[in-house]
């Protein structure tokens, strides 16, 4: 087929696709007790994306990740604007042997819930079955892997126990043999394979040492504020629904352990996406992810041997773009920040 020919058969499926399949949250009382559903916050996330998607194509990231994905609505979201063409995956771009993945980027979710991570594995592969297995789906598999379409495109969740992987809950089982390789092998070393952590927040990656830096990041906190009794009493109880609202003092709990681990595990050509609200006090919270990235910055050693004549700007000056990328008010005043690095300090 023509690449004029693949570009319409990926714009005919893209059509079929407006936002991803989360019904089973709400239907299902495993999950609707126990997983935050997509509410309005969510649903901003996704027009924030969709107004980023040009940025997101250009980037080319290599490693996208959501943290705190509850259902798994933003992250799957995020896989479909990254769609790529069948000649995409037939003839890789040049220098995408280093994503990680075959086809395009790797994609990992995380939450501490183990309910959110299942919520999660089936939100992208519902979503990803209805709308691209055919032809997408299918013809990537059986050229890369002699094999049919995994019947989960989720990998087994791990969880790191004294730093290394511990596998969360069984792997599936492949719904035939397939052909030259196995279903579990193709599925792993897939850009359409979701890989899921279950752990806190950025810690529950493999160590920055071991694990590729991040070039998409997703979070949505637990950003309403209230006392930080009510908080650690959903910890205590194990309220899941309560955890993933409720932020403590000014919500910023949560949020604030967020920003403290990020520099570390974002890439330099990187960029963030963070939900806030007004109470969260935006201005102070971008004024921390400046100062934190500003000492990240400060204390890499190679950087500063390069750029001694900065020196005297990175003890001050600000080091990261904040843009508002979508805002509205749903009785809340939502916003939606795009963070990533003033282009003086990018890496390609």
């Amino acid at each position: 087929m023509s690449s004029t020919g693949d570009a319409a058969m990926v714009s005919s499926a893209a059509c079929t696709y407006s936002s991803p399949e989360y019904t089973h949250c709400l239907r299902d009382p495993h999950f609707r007790n126990s997983v935050y559903e997509p509410e309005a916050d969510t649903f901003l996330f996704l027009e924030a994306l969709d107004a980023e998607a040009a940025l997101l194509r250009a980037l080319q990231p290599r490693h996208c990740v959501e943290v705190g994905c509850g259902s798994g609505t933003v992250i799957t979201h995020l896989r479909c604007l990254l769609m790529p063409s069948a000649a995409d995956l037939r003839e890789p771009r040049d220098g995408e042997c280093c994503s990680g993945a075959i086809g395009g980027p790797v994609f990992s979710a995380v939450d501490v819930n183990p309910v959110a991570l299942e919520a999660t594995a089936i939100t992208w592969t519902e979503t990803l079955h209805k709308h691209f297995r055919d032809p997408l789906l299918s013809d990537f598999y059986a050229h890369q892997f002699c094999s049919p379409v995994p019947t989960s495109l989720a990998a087994p969740a791990v969880a790191l126990v004294g730093g290394a992987a511990a596998a969360a809950e069984p792997a599936p089982a492949p719904a035939r043999p397939p052909t030259g390789t196995s279903s579990s092998c193709a599925m792993a070393a897939s850009t359409f394979c979701l890989h899921r952590y279950q752990g806190d927040l950025l810690e529950a990656l493999p160590p920055a040492e071991l694990h590729p830096l991040l070039d998409v990041v997703l979070f949505n906190p637990p950003y309403v504020p209230t006392s930080l009794e009510e908080l650690e009493s959903a910890l205590a109880l194990k309220d899941l629904i309560t955890a993933a609202w409720c932020g403590g003092p000014r919500g910023r709990v949560v949020l604030d352990r967020f920003l403290r681990q990020l520099p570390r595990r974002l890439s330099r050509r990187g960029v963030c996406y963070v939900v806030l609200i007004k109470e969260n006090d935006v201005a102070d919270v971008l004024a921390l992810a400046q100062a934190l990235f500003r000492e990240h910055l400060r204390c890499d050693e190679a950087r500063r041997s390069s750029m001694e004549a900065e020196a005297e700007t990175l003890e001050q000056g600000d080091v990261l773009e904040t843009t508002q990328v979508a805002a509205r008010y749903t009785g809340e005043h939502l916003c939606v920040y795009r963070l990533r690095y003033l282009p003086r300090f990018r890496e390609q």
